[in-house]
């Protein structure tokens, strides 16, 4: 009997063990993302455009426009050189806000994402679109930074407009992405709408003068191309997975979309183009 109770504590610790393992993997997916993004940008990305680099000299640093408080009574004036200066105002909070709430949705996102693949219920196309909607959502998130460090606001509207439907699009595809979720005709044409919606006003505004007509720079082909292929397999593979559902059930997938849904979509694209050109 003693045998037999440690044995089976022996198997409880070793589960236990597996456990935690398979959690904090979990972290560090989650984690991965948010930490490998930033860098990726300022040690790569960043070094495409280093022929427009000034050179720092980190002794003779001049910065009027630094307010100081944050570094009480050690430093005043224009101080010595910093990695990052802020200021204490209602903009440097609403960084901090949009920074943090980002950064924890996709931490969020990735461990949800990762664990369903790691108990086979990930729905791979749409695990696919997940990762593929990263970049468009971290550039979302750069957008705002700028408008509210330079007090910047033009486009503002514009952006909120994208962000919310795109938003809206990926939550649409993080419940996809369980298998054990009904990848319903309906729910499928409402990623298949909003992507297509942004493809629509995207290759009016920017995308054929930008890359097709090669009269953008480097940095506007490449923010483009990185917007234009998310949203094209935004409309490709959910597609496909409708294709998918129309086999099993031996019917023309054709035939699983109603009308009104049809007609909704193209409601909304034209009022969602004309709606973002007018703005």
């Amino acid at each position: 009997m003693v045998e037999a109770r440690i044995g089976l504590g022996m198997g409880e610790g070793k589960a236990g063990l597996g456990l935690t393992k398979v959690k904090l993997g979990l972290v560090g997916v989650g984690l991965a993302l948010p930490i490998l993004i930033p860098l990726i940008q300022f040690g790569f990305v960043y070094r495409l455009w280093a022929e427009h680099a000034m050179k720092v000299n980190r002794d003779h640093c001049s910065n009027s426009c630094w307010d100081t408080v944050f570094k009480g009574g050690y430093e005043t004036g224009a101080g010595t050189y910093k990695h990052i200066y802020f200021n204490a105002t209602i903009q440097t909070w609403l960084i901090w806000l949009f920074t943090l709430v980002s950064v924890v949705s996709l931490y969020e996102a990735a461990k949800y994402v990762a664990s369903l693949a790691l108990n086979y219920q990930l729905r791979w196309r749409m695990g696919l679109l997940f990762l593929t909607s990263v970049y468009p959502h971290y550039y979302s998130w750069w957008c705002y930074f700028n408008y509210f460090n330079d007090d910047y606001y033009p486009q503002f509207i514009h952006q909120t407009i994208f962000t919310i439907t795109e938003l809206l699009c990926s939550l649409m595809v993080l419940q996809l992405c369980d298998k054990g979720i009904q990848a319903s005709p309906g729910k499928l044409m409402f990623v298949v709408t909003v992507a297509a919606s942004h493809v629509a006003v995207s290759g009016w505004d920017q995308f054929v003068s930008n890359v097709l007509l090669q009269e953008g720079f480097m940095h506007q082909v490449l923010r483009d191309i990185g917007f234009m292929v998310p949203d094209v397999l935004h409309i490709v593979l959910p597609i496909q997975e409708l294709r998918r559902v129309g086999r099993e059930k031996r019917v023309n997938p054709a035939y699983l979309i109603p009308n009104g849904i049809m007609v909704a979509s193209l409601i909304y694209i034209l009022a969602f183009w004309t709606l973002l050109i007018l703005v």
